[in-house]
């Protein structure tokens, strides 16, 4: 009928096409129409994968000519019939993982119009698994837990992973774990009986690969053994000595401190007042009282008033001996200032009994010299000894004709303290 524009309709024998890389693929793509193809225009597009957002032309034929797409595609894309012709199919030679995508076949023939003029068809490139690679993470000692991994670096769509003893039925042993996603494997405390060939398989939809792994369990030697339980057995013994070391020093060290304690006491001595000048006399009485160099004077010019007034105290006390001089015995006494006094007399003519005269034992101390006794701090401590002593009697009246002054002396004990 003159005049009538008839509907043109686009059709793809198939949603999907997978192939595999580097191989050939065929994308079919047909049309109806009723106007004659001097007009024809057809179209490929892409919609990479990899990059969605830049569709690229693969192929185009117009006006009775063929022209080129994407650089990617020169000299691998082309139609599959001799144009011009109602099918528009194309095949890509040596196909690659780029190619993998969305294609649309657009068509248009004037002066037919349609409103499916497009045929829409998806493309795979599939990738056989690579050669996987085998690993094994852990100690290979016995009782140890071991993992197998085995992983391939490309495949598409993504392989699954099979683990299993090429020398042992069942495949694996009974507490093995197996991942066959991750490719992982997992022995428990293994033994020499878990040694042997695993084979990993990695296998998708167009192919597999293989990959060998030789297990050997390490067993401990008798040896090694032995020198383990020695070296444990010293170490404790080394361990123990140790120990007792530092307690033997720890308790030495605490009874020497002690002793050092206890030898030095503080031996402190205070000087009220300044004793009087010592005459010649007194010179002389010192060095007659010395017996050698060493010797120390306890008691020197100095007397206390008690044993002057109290003759009772001479008998109680061991340290003081009462002596009786014959020739003081007839002379009167001396007083302070150094008159005489005369004796009293009683209504009946009597005479009072004469007083026992007064005298004052001067103790002299001969001590060798004390013994110096290095610390451990690096000070140096005397430690004294036992003086031998040696009595001397003196009368009231010879310390008072050679200006003796009576002075409270400090009394020292045998440990050095002050009484």
């Amino acid at each position: 009928m003159d005049g009538l524009v008839c509907p043109l309709e686009v059709s793809v024998s198939s949603g999907s096409i997978q192939v595999a890389r580097g191989q050939t693929a065929v994308l079919p793509c047909t049309f109806t129409t009723n106007a004659a193809l001097t007009n024809l225009n057809v179209i490929w597009m892409v919609i990479p994968l990899s990059n969605a957002n830049q569709p690229q032309q693969v192929i185009l034929y117009q006006g009775g000519q063929i022209f080129g797409g994407a650089p990617q595609f020169y000299g691998r894309v082309g139609f599959a019939v001799t144009m011009p012709t109602t099918s528009a199919s194309i095949f890509i030679n040596n196909t690659q993982l780029s190619d993998t995508g969305t294609y649309q076949c657009l068509v248009n023939n004037l002066p037919d119009r349609g409103v499916r003029n497009i045929g829409v068809i998806g493309l795979t490139v599939l990738v056989p698994p690579s050669a996987p690679l085998c690993r094994i993470q852990g100690s290979l000692d016995v009782g140890s837990d071991i993992t197998l991994t085995c992983s391939s670096e490309e495949g598409i769509p993504r392989p699954t992973y099979l683990w299993e003893k090429l020398d042992n039925v069942p495949k694996l042993p009974p507490t093995a774990t197996q991942d066959q996603v991750q490719g992982t494997v997992t022995l428990r405390n293994i033994s020499t009986v878990s040694s042997g060939l695993y084979q990993c398989v990695a296998s998708n939809a167009i192919g597999t690969s293989t990959c060998l792994l030789d297990l050997q369990v390490i067993a401990p030697h008798p040896r090694s053994i032995g020198l383990i339980a020695g070296a444990v057995a010293t170490g404790a013994v080394v361990l123990v000595v140790c120990i007792v070391l530092v307690a033997v020093a720890l308790f030495y060290w605490k009874n020497k401190h002690k002793e050092e304690e206890e030898e030095e006491i503080p031996n402190e001595i205070r000087e009220d007042d300044l004793p009087p000048k010592c005459s010649s006399a007194t010179k002389t009485f010192h060095a007659d009282a010395s017996s050698s160099e060493n010797d120390t004077l306890t008691s020197s010019n100095t007397y206390n008033s008690r044993y002057w007034n109290d003759p009772k105290a001479n008998h109680a006390t061991d340290s003081f001996t009462r002596f009786s001089n014959s020739n003081d015995a007839h002379q009167p006494p001396f007083s302070r200032s150094g008159s005489t006094s005369a004796r009293p007399v009683y209504a009946n003519g009597g005479h009072p009994s004469p007083a026992p005269p007064k005298t004052l034992v001067v103790t002299a101390s001969t001590a060798p010299s004390p013994q110096e006794v290095v610390r451990s701090n690096g000070s140096v401590s005397r430690k004294p000894r036992l003086p031998h002593t040696r009595s001397y009697a003196v009368s009231q009246a010879t310390l008072e004709r050679i200006g003796a002054v009576p002075v409270m002396v400090p009394a020292q004990s045998r440990a050095g303290s002050l009484v």
